[in-house]
């Protein structure tokens, strides 16, 4: 039985990610399942391809196409136009008025009109289809970006999705073998890595500034008022556009955005690249807020909010716990219903010294004080990545969450134009992206440990740490105003 069982697993494996993409924010017990069938499907998994180190052939004229024009997206095609050296070749979208803005601002810095796709949901798959794209840029809903992600790496495009890169850990090996099996890169556009300060001490982190690593700490505490996570979206935009994902993303147990906090952490403790999480453990609060709350909003009869009602809801806290291989230790919580300041924690613990960012100013110590302010210029003017120095200008000119979406989008562009190894590759984004599926099961299972798959297939003890520097690159040149 349990053999019939594997196999048919296996079969299901190799069906469209949509398969599994459909119980994402379904029950619970269909998320347990997920976590518990996938890892013995890939327990024995050894890398075929190497993304780590894999350097893609150079493509000095980058042409690039998006899938999703709502605020994100739009954004993040503006910042591209800037770009030299790249064309917005095609945009998607579900609607006409995105896709209406989108042309416009295009139209209007005098840029080539790009193709339009709109017709349906599935538009998109005409997009990737196209022979004349290079890169294809994912800033839809989360559920859809791996599906979305996979379709652009079968038909020959490299990917980048905006966070997180997947839900299910059945989506996050896909996206990792399909990855390997076509050599195109899958990068997610976790923007918090070139933060200035994250990126300072990350930095000096890997340079043995604080000496052995031992413990890192990320987080992503927002709070968010309940007239804020259940608003009706209203006309231009669709039912389905921010307010929604945000109301669903309430409706699961588990660190349901774990990437921002977590991912600079990791590559502060070199995590698939010397190290890698071996299991965790997680618990959570019970829900204070979320169901009190909305029984009040549905007294108000809206249509709208029906679709939610008799649904469970998140906790106001996840705190997961995770331990690597080399016996270090990293905590991740979420949380957007205690009213709190803004946190991603950012705690970085060594032999030699400390960081803290939350609550601001970030301070690093060498001891029990803070270090001054004239000791804290040296150390950025010393330890300050190459890539923030140059671009810390045009960053915090052409903005994105204080300049880090910029650069986090201009590394990508310059990696792919000169040919060189991404910061974030597929195993990052599947590994960081896992601990939402992990955490749930963990949650629901009395805080009981559950291993943390190896998305590397071992090339974790060889894989080059996070370099920052401009080697290679930084040929990318940004248009005047």
């Amino acid at each position: 039985m349990e053999k019939a069982r594997r196999d048919f697993l296996k079969a299901a494996a190799a069906l469209p990610i949509l398969w599994k993409t459909m119980a994402v924010y379904g029950d619970e017990g269909s998320l347990r399942d997920d976590v518990e069938e996938t890892r013995l499907i890939n327990q024995d998994h050894k890398c075929r391809f190497n993304l780590a180190r894999y350097a893609a052939p150079a493509m000095e004229n980058l042409r690039v196409g998006y899938i999703g024009m709502g605020n994100r997206g739009f954004a993040s095609m503006q910042r591209l136009a800037k770009m030299e050296g790249v064309e917005i070749r095609a945009i998607a979208d579900c609607y006409e008025y995105p896709i209406a803005r989108a042309r416009d601002y295009l139209a209007g810095i005098g840029c080539r009109p790009p193709a339009e796709y709109y017709a349906s949901e599935d538009t998109w798959q005409d997009l990737v289809a196209r022979d004349d794209l290079d890169l294809v840029i994912v800033t839809t809903p989360q559920w859809w970006h791996a599906e979305m992600a996979c379709g652009a790496m079968e038909a020959g495009k490299h990917a980048a999705t905006e966070v997180p890169l997947a839900y299910t850990l059945a989506d996050c090996w896909r996206v990792v073998e399909t990855a390997e099996r076509t050599q195109r890169h899958c990068a997610m556009l976790e923007n918090c890595c070139y933060d200035f300060f994250e990126a300072l001490t990350v930095n000096m982190a890997l340079q043995g500034v604080f000496g052995e690593m031992v413990y890192g700490a990320g987080a992503y505490l927002h709070y968010f008022p309940l007239s804020v996570i259940f608003e009706e979206p209203m006309p231009p935009f669709s039912k389905k556009v921010g307010p929604y994902r945000l109301a669903l993303s309430h409706m699961e147990k588990g660190n349901r955005y774990p990437t921002h906090g977590f991912g600079p952490v990791c590559k502060a403790m070199r995590i698939n690249a010397g190290d890698r999480p071996d299991y965790l453990v997680s618990m959570e609060t019970d829900d204070f807020v979320l169901k009190k709350g909305f029984e009040e909003i549905l007294k108000q009869g809206n249509e709208y909010h029906k679709q939610f009602a008799g649904r469970t809801f998140s906790s106001n806290l996840n705190i997961s716990l995770v331990r690597t291989v080399g016996g270090k230790g990293l905590q991740i919580q979420w949380g957007q219903t205690s009213r709190r300041p803004y946190s991603r924690m950012h705690e970085l613990s060594g032999l030699d010294g400390y960081v803290q960012k939350y609550p601001l100013p970030g301070r690093i110590y060498f001891g029990d004080e803070p270090v001054g302010e004239d000791r804290m210029r040296e150390l950025e003017e010393q330890y300050t990545p190459e890539l923030i120095k140059t671009l810390q200008e045009d960053a915090i000119r052409f903005g994105g969450h204080g300049g880090m979406d910029f650069i986090c989008d201009y590394r990508l562009v310059d990696c792919l134009r000169n040919g060189l190894p991404l910061d974030i590759t597929a195993y990052d984004a599947a590994a960081w992206s896992a601990v939402t599926p992990l955490s749930l099961w963990s949650a629901t299972h009395g805080s009981q440990p559950i291993p943390f798959p190896d998305f590397t297939g071992g090339t974790w003890k060889e894989n080059p740490p996070l370099d920052l520097s401009l080697r290679g690159g930084g040929t990318t040149k940004v248009k005047a105003d």
